[in-house]
């Protein structure tokens, strides 16, 4: 798959990661001094550090493609999806800021806050477990003949078919809940809906293109909420 990732291509991800995050969430709530935010921005960038390390010594084809921001050989369709979330990411962030502490539009009770941060932890746990388990979660829809592609039963995908959307999901509502942002769970619905709506497309795909998997949506039935959906 090319060339190994190197350490300073890692690096900018990480400062460019901070930057924006940092720029949309401040910047939108007009001070630094928010300790929920830098304890997020600490969180989310101590485990992508983990994941990093992790994969370039464990799964480092996945690293790869993991760190791809575009992929020329992607559907249209498929970029169309991770732009419009990509899209919708920053100003979900920036409503946040914008809601929890300039405006203070909203308020979230302090129990819910609290309860909040164990929800996010589990995102991440699940995605650790998905990418544990799944040598082929690339960012992209795409069947990797190159690497053997096959389907991956073990692990979440056992329980259904699509972890990560669900780690992503419940991550996307639990995030405003602790930053203190109602209005910012509009944003998260919408780019909920943006990856439901994407799960149709890509099981399409594999239907199609990746041997068995049809077979494992006879076994396994739900996509994304076991016992419901």
């Amino acid at each position: 798959m090319g060339k190994e990732v190197t350490n300073a291509r890692i690096a900018q991800r990480f400062i460019l990661s901070f930057i924006l995050m940092s720029a949309a969430l401040f910047g939108s709530a007009g001070t630094v001094l928010w300790p929920e935010a830098w304890l997020y921005i600490v969180v989310h960038l101590g485990f992508s550090f983990f994941m990093t390390s992790w994969l370039k010594t464990h799964d480092p084809d996945l690293l790869k493609s993991r760190m791809q921001f575009i992929n020329p050989s992607a559907r249209d369709w498929d970029k169309r999806f991770l732009w419009i979330f990509f899209l919708l990411f920053i100003p979900f962030l920036v409503v946040i800021g914008l809601d929890a502490i300039r405006f203070g539009w909203t308020s979230v009770w302090m129990p819910f806050k609290i309860a909040a941060v164990p929800v996010l932890v589990w995102g991440l746990w699940m995605i650790y477990r998905v990418m544990k388990v799944n040598s082929f979660a690339s960012p992209f829809v795409e069947v990797q003949e190159d690497r053997g592609h096959r389907v991956v039963q073990t692990g979440p995908y056992a329980y259904v078919r699509h972890p990560m959307y669900l780690s992503t999901i419940v991550m996307l509502f639990a995030l405003p809940v602790w930053l203190g942002s109602i209005c910012a769970l509009l944003l998260a619905a919408m780019m909920s809906a943006v990856l439901v709506v994407r799960i149709f497309s890509e099981e399409e795909v594999l239907c199609a293109e990746l041997e068995g998997y049809t077979e494992y949506t006879g076994r396994v039935h739900y996509r994304l909420i076991p016992k419901i959906w």
